[in-house]
């Protein structure tokens, strides 16, 4: 369940925010959204895959933390054992929405910052707050702000990054075949990634076309990122205390 409410001075003006990480604030999670402008961050941890929507039919970008439902291997407790902590995670329990629309589409002149209310990171005691004792954004909320504002900007980019790849059939099937230390065997489906044989016969315009975006480098990141699969695999060997295989 969510209660989504627009963020408000006077409503909210005693709420408090947890900033810990941790399982009970719903980061126990195998797949996490992420963008192709994290992709220079995210490639030296995380193995970046797409998954593909059932309905429509449309890809999206996410990180691996895990290989089962509920497990995420960078989590540590309290702590995120990794350098770099993805938006979607971060932004935690905001969002933006929109209040009114122009022209029968959403009004950019209307986004607000929303906050879940039954997410468990809020509180009225403990934490920390968003507005100080004469209704002013406080700094956390500030870096809140600027960190929903970069999260919009990317993700528009990262549809057409998507688009591209997709126009060009870039896009195939990864079926990742894994062996667990302890010698069980899986091979998890419904996973895509980029299509590496395709990519280098892009040639003239498409390639100059996809170089000059930036769409050229996001794609070999993502390749270079599944080798991160193997680190994967050793931090689920060390959490049941078997022995990594070399």
């Amino acid at each position: 369940m969510t209660d989504i409410q627009v963020l408000n001075s006077n409503r909210h003006r005693d709420l408090r925010v947890v900033i810990k990480r941790g399982a009970e604030y719903g980061e126990n999670t195998h797949l996490v959204p992420v963008v192709a402008d994290e992709l220079r961050s995210l490639v030296l941890e995380y193995p970046v895959i797409f998954v593909k929507d059932k309905e429509s039919g449309r890809f999206s970008m996410c990180a691996m933390l895990g290989f089962e439902r509920d497990e995420n291997l960078f989590l540590d407790g309290g702590e995120w054992d990794a350098i770099y902590v993805p938006m979607h995670i971060r932004r935690q329990p905001f969002s933006l929405s929109y209040t009114a629309e122009k022209d029968g589409e959403p009004d950019p002149a209307s986004l607000v910052i929303a906050v879940d209310m039954d997410s468990k990171r809020i509180q009225n005691e403990g934490g920390e707050r968003l507005f100080d004792e004469d209704g002013n954004e406080t700094a956390l909320l500030k870096n809140v702000n600027d960190l929903l504002a970069g999260v919009t900007s990317a993700a528009a980019a990262n549809d057409a990054f998507i688009d591209a790849l997709v126009e060009h059939d870039l896009i195939e099937p990864a079926n990742l075949d894994v062996q667990f230390a302890g010698g069980e065997k899986k091979r998890f489906e419904g996973v895509y990634t980029v299509q590496d044989e395709s990519l280098n016969k892009i040639e003239g315009e498409a390639l100059a076309d996809l170089y000059k975006k930036g769409y050229l480098q996001a794609a070999w990141l993502m390749l270079a990122s599944i080798a991160n699969v193997r680190k994967l695999l050793h931090r689920r060997a060390e959490r049941d205390g078997v022995t990594p295989q070399a």
